[in-house]
């Protein structure tokens, strides 16, 4: 795997056997992690939970649909849903439905082979956390289910009543909550959103 890794002054190609070398040798203060599409595989499970809450509804989610907005947070994508194919959709109904039938159904979810190995080769180096644009119940349900709900100093989501990616509050609580300094943290992000949030919070980060 390969990752763009963006910095003040431009971005270069950063293949995934030079991650820890580079986290190392940069000095940065503590290094964050995406969850969904970083850390674990997990769009299928998600895109099965949501769909499953709008056809409670009496609508199709369209696989299509769906691959062009996952970088979203769940309310966001359910109000774009809402916005653009169904306008009577009980947006907040959607939204409790999706979290429960993802917890319900066991998270069918797979470590991110190349990530999942960079967390266990610094876990104990220098701090770590997960941001994510999930609730705490969901992150929580899928760290769980990888074996990798201990691995971390801090995990920020959604439920900390912050705005999601692309605004940088997640990341930014993130470094509070490590005492790390944000101009000397790196953050492994997957989506567009998370990219945007990160260097909006004056980060390095890889995209992977």
């Amino acid at each position: 795997m390969t990752g763009i890794l963006h910095q003040a002054g431009g971005q270069r190609s950063l293949s995934c056997e030079k991650w820890e070398g580079h986290v190392l040798q940069s000095g940065y203060a503590a290094v964050i992690f995406d969850c969904d599409g970083t850390l674990i595989d997990s769009e299928d499970a998600h895109f099965s939970a949501f769909a499953q809450a709008v056809k409670d509804q009496g609508h199709v989610l369209e696989r299509t649909w769906y691959n062009k907005r996952t970088g979203l947070d769940r309310l966001s994508l359910l109000r774009s849903f809402q916005d653009t194919v169904a306008p009577d959709l009980d947006v907040l109904r959607a939204v409790e439905e999706s979290i429960a039938h993802f917890i319900k159904s066991g998270p069918r979810v797979a470590l991110m082979p190349q990530t999942s190995a960079l967390v266990s080769r610094l876990k104990g180096r220098l701090p770590i956390a997960v941001s994510t644009n999930a609730e705490r119940s969901i992150v929580t349900a899928s760290l769980t289910a990888v074996g990798l709900i201990g691995a971390f100093d801090a995990v920020t989501s959604i439920s900390d009543d912050v705005r999601p990616k692309p605004a940088p509050d997640l990341f930014l609580l993130a470094a509070q909550r490590l005492t790390a300094d944000p101009l000397r943290t790196l953050v492994f992000e997957d989506s567009a959103q998370g990219v945007a949030a990160a260097q909006a919070a004056g980060m390095d980060v890889i995209a992977v």
